[in-house]
């Protein structure tokens, strides 16, 4: 006997017992477990396995191809983001981390800004 059929049984002897003994104490409210289905009518109750056709299954294939090329195009190009920002930054700042101050530029407006200093005739002392 395989263990499908024991299992079988043994629930069968189980119902019998709870009738016969709902019988003896007066209350008959025994309740009736549901029968399990055999291993081989489960395999007979099964939907058919539906099939896809080659040309089904070349334009899944295609489609998951294209999703997985455009992930890749966005990943490379924040990669391509993040090295370019990074690069910006390493522009930016000195060895010791700190930004340099833009004081070249402020001095070269500040140094069109002020006149010039005109040479001064000499001063001849009067006699």
């Amino acid at each position: 006997m395989d263990r499908n059929n024991i299992v079988l049984e043994i629930d069968a002897e189980i119902s019998r017992l709870q009738q016969a003994r709902g019988l003896l104490t007066g209350t008959n409210n025994a309740r009736k477990p549901k029968p399990r289905a055999s291993a081989s009518a489960s395999l007979r109750n099964k939907k058919p396995v539906r099939t896809l056709s080659a040309a089904a299954r070349a334009r899944i294939s295609a489609a998951q191809k294209a999703r997985w090329a455009k992930s890749k195009r966005a990943a490379k190009k924040e990669a391509r983001n993040a090295a370019a920002a990074a690069a910006e930054a390493a522009k930016k700042t000195t060895p010791n981390g700190r930004v340099p101050k833009k004081a070249s530029a402020k001095k070269a407006v500040s140094v069109k800004k002020t006149p010039q200093p005109q040479a001064k005739a000499p001063v001849t002392p009067a006699s």
